[in-house]
Parts: C-alpha cells; structure tokens; sequence
C-alpha cells in the first residue's frame, strides 16, 4: 500500500537541524504558556455548556458533533472537573496540529531549497492568528476541527507528493474525525471532492478501492451523528444546514462588512492582507499553470468562501466559521507570498499577548460595554456562591439559558438545577415534575418569562456577576411557578 519507512525516511533529516530543534522548542515554550492561561481563565458560557455535554455522552448533540465532548471527558479525566481539564487537549492539538502544517509544506511546496523556510513560516503565521491562538487556550468544536483539518491536509500532501494511493485511509479517517468535530469540515471534503473529478490523479484515484475504503472510513466514523439525527427528527442537521435556505439580500451589504471585519480580526490584520495577496498569487497560478496540488489548495479556500458569501446573503456569518480555512491560507501564503510576514507576526503576537493578559489579569480598564472578556469570563465562580446565598436552601435554581445553566453547574451552586428550553428536550436528561423555583434570568431580556413555561412570576431580586468591581452583567431573580403542558413536553428537565 505505501511503505511507512520510505516516506518518512527524509523527516529524520528535517529534525537534526539545529535552527528546526530551537524552532519547535520555541513552539514547545508557547504551548506550556497556553497551558498557563488555560488553567489560569475562567470558562466561558459555552465551554460549559460543552462540558455538560461531556457528561452526558451521547451520539451527537443538538449544536455539534460529539467529538469536543469526547475531548473535555478525556481532558477532565487527566487534569480533574477544572479549567485546565476541560481545555487540557486544546494547546496539544495546537502543537501537534502546527507540526502536520510543517510537513503539509513540505509536500505542497515546489521548490526544495525553500521548503523548511516556507514550513516554519506556515507554522508562524497559523499560531499567529487567533483562531489558532485563542483557539488553543479554550475549547469549542473548532479546537478538534482545526486539528484533524490540519491532519487532512497533511495526508492530502502526502497523496501528491508519494503518488501512493494507500494515503487516501488516511485522508478519509482524518475527514471522518473533522465531521465528527463540526459540519463545516464537510466543504474541505467538497474541495477535495471537486478535485478527484476535475484532476488526472483524481479520476485515476477514483478507480482504486482506497480511495472508497477512505470514503467508507469517513462514513463509519461519522455514522453515530447519521443515528443520533435519526432518532431526533434530524433536529441536528436542520439547525445546521437550514440556515443555507435563508434569503436577506437587502442585508447582505451589512453581513458581508461584519463577515469581513470579522476575518481581519480574527486573522490579525496584516496577516489578513497577507493572505488575500496569497490567494490572488495562487489563483494567478491556477489559471496558467493547472498543477494539482495548487488547484487543490485554492479549491480549499475558494468553495468555502463561496458558501459563506451566499450565506451572507441571507443571515449573520459567525467569524469563528471561517477558522477552518487558517490552516490551508497558512500553507498557501507561505509557499506563494513571503512579504509582510514579519510585521504580520510581530503585530498577530502582540494581540495574541494583550488578549491572553487580560483573560488572565483583566489588568486593562476597558469600557465594560467593550470589554468582550469581561463579558464572556469575568465572575462566574462569585456568582455562584451569590445565587448560593440568596435563594433558600433545597429550592430549585431555573434557567432559561444554557450558558448561564452550564457556568452555574460547573462552579457548584449548591442548589438543584432546573433546564429549561426546547434544547433540552434533544438531551438525556431526566423531566422535571416540580412545581416551583427560582429563575436566574439576565436583565439583557427586557421580556417577562414566557408564558409557556410559567404560570406566574414574581420579582425577588437582582444578582451582579462582577470582576475587580466592573459589572459584566446583573439579573433578575424570579419566584416562579412551572407551568407543564403539551407545548413543552420534555423540555423542563434535571441537571444531576
């Protein structure tokens, strides 16, 4: 099939170069800091919610696939139920993932002199954004997905540059994990796919029973989600994929600036430029030269480009979606645009510094109104031990929200936690029969609580979740009674 030693035979080569030793100790440094700032941050909403979700395993989840819960469990099993357990994976697979982008370079790269300059500078500029950065001291589905995206490319670049067939087992185990991470992995599998039929090598691989071998792989792994979404109206799928069928064109001209801005942003600027002047190289090359593995590389880009564009036409495109191109926009500028680079580097790990020091410390006095970190981390452990205090011994804490229910969770408030939300109902959560609570409601809702949950409510109070004396959020405290019908059937449960 392909012969393990042969391929390999030019790493040990690679490994023995001083520069390439200092470079990876260098990277080795960076991730005991991410490390450091993983167990030094607070988690956000998210986060929590996913690792409710990892202690309830299930086939796959309402939001995502279950690979980030499979991950946390893993995390909290070596590091404990704290920060660091729950992201404990996350500055690994940052690690880990930069040295399959090394060797993607390697392969990708057409000219030998330049290949480890251009895989150490592919390495720099994927950790320098902060899909990769931050990406690696939190956990969200994008964490796996990024990586085993990362692991596909590589094996992807080992199928051209060995012409060996066996490669696409690889490929297809390496997709299978990624769809298992996130839905989205599935237009690098398109790109692939585009690719097989408009290329030689591709229309030859087709013939071969490796490359359906991989396809099953990829099916087998991914099976779990196919059965969980059957077994739940493919409640999953729909949320996920309905959202292609949304038409707002009048607003596309907004959407289209957010998803731009976004991407500057999360790319860090210069880096951003960077990697437009990179594509615009490449398509340049494209066009002239047809070679395969620059077509496969822009096909990477250029169909999930072309989805977020057209779903920008009719809703919101979250920044974080477009993650899932930093990997291959890292090779691609490091093999065609070498220009910038430093400053890119230099200005992305400045940001990724202020970012990881405020997480940390909050140490700089943003506006509250401004300050995202605030918002998403500051005070939830306080405002545990406050809801503790406030709501009487053995009665029931209810909420509306799952970041709110999850943060709550995690910090031990010390009071039975009731779910509620049609969300809940996809969970293998008990139903609650109880009557009565009190409900954690943010003051973000100018709305009363909804009708079709409960009967009545009355105000007892405010809570303020707060760090170093800056309010990142207050709510209201209700004294609520449940009201059970067939409109909420399952969706009023128990968090054990």
């Amino acid at each position: 099939m392909f012969s393990v030693k042969a391929d390999f035979e030019w790493v040990k080569k690679l490994t023995v170069k001083p520069c390439l030793l200092w470079f990876w100790f260098g990277l080795s440094i960076v991730t005991l800091i991410r490390l450091w700032v993983a167990a030094a941050s607070p988690l956000t909403p998210d986060e929590a919610y996913y690792w409710l979700w990892s202690n309830h395993l299930d086939y796959s989840f309402y939001d995502h696939p279950p690979m980030v819960a499979l991950w946390i469990k893993l995390g909290c099993w070596i590091g404990n139920k704290t920060a660091l357990g729950v992201r404990f994976l996350a500055p690994f697979a940052g690690l880990i993932g930069s040295v399959f982008i090394y060797f993607s370079v390697m392969d990708f790269c057409h000219t030998s002199h330049d290949k480890e300059k251009n895989a150490i500078t592919a390495v720099l500029t994927l950790n320098t954004t902060l899909a990769i950065s931050v990406g690696s001291v939190t956990i969200t589905p994008d964490t796996p997905l990024i990586f085993f995206i990362c692991i596909f490319i590589w094996g992807c670049g080992r199928l051209l540059a060995t012409q060996k067939l066996g490669w696409w087992l690889v490929i297809g185990i390496a997709a299978g994990c990624a769809l298992l991470s996130k839905y989205t992995a599935l237009l690098m599998i398109a790109g692939l796919g585009v690719w097989c039929i408009l290329t030689v090598l591709g229309r030859s691989s087709l013939k071969s029973w490796k490359l359906w071998g991989g396809l099953f792989l990829t099916i087998l792994i991914f099976l779990p989600v196919i059965i969980w979404n059957s077994r739940h109206q493919w409640i999953s799928f729909l949320k996920q994929g309905g959202r292609t069928a949304d038409w707002h064109p009048s607003r596309a001209v907004q959407f289209l600036s957010e998803l731009m801005i976004g991407q500057i942003g999360l790319a860090t600027p210069i880096l951003f430029v960077c990697f437009c002047w990179a594509m615009i190289k490449l398509t340049k090359i494209v066009w002239e030269s047809k070679a395969e593995n620059d077509f496969l590389l822009w096909l990477w880009v250029i169909i999930p480009v072309c989805v977020f564009v057209q779903h920008a036409f009719g809703d919101r495109v979250q920044a974080n979606w477009m993650g899932i191109l930093y990997p291959v926009l890292s090779v691609i500028t490091a093999i065609y645009f070498h220009r910038f680079i430093k400053s890119a580097c230099i200005l992305g790990n400045i940001m990724v510094g202020l970012i990881y020091i405020q997480s940390v410390f909050a140490y700089f006095p943003i506006p509250a109104k401004y300050d995202l970190m605030l918002k998403r981390l500051g005070g939830w452990a306080e405002l545990a031990k406050v809801v503790s205090c406030q709501i009487p011994d053995s009665v029931p804490i209810i909420v509306d929200e799952y970041g709110i229910a999850a943060e709550l969770a995690f910090y031990e408030v010390h009071h039975p936690i009731i779910l509620v939300d049609r969300r809940w109902k996809y969970f293998a959560l008990a139903d609650y029969h109880g009557k009565n609570g009190y409900l954690i409601r943010t003051q973000r809702r100018k709305d009363m609580p909804p009708s079709v949950y409960f009967l009545n409510s009355e105000k007892q109070g405010i809570v303020v979740r707060r760090i170093k004396q800056r309010i990142a959020e207050t709510y209201n405290i209700y004294k609520v009674e449940l009201n059970y019908s067939n409109a909420n059937q399952h969706e009023i449960v128990y968090l054990p």
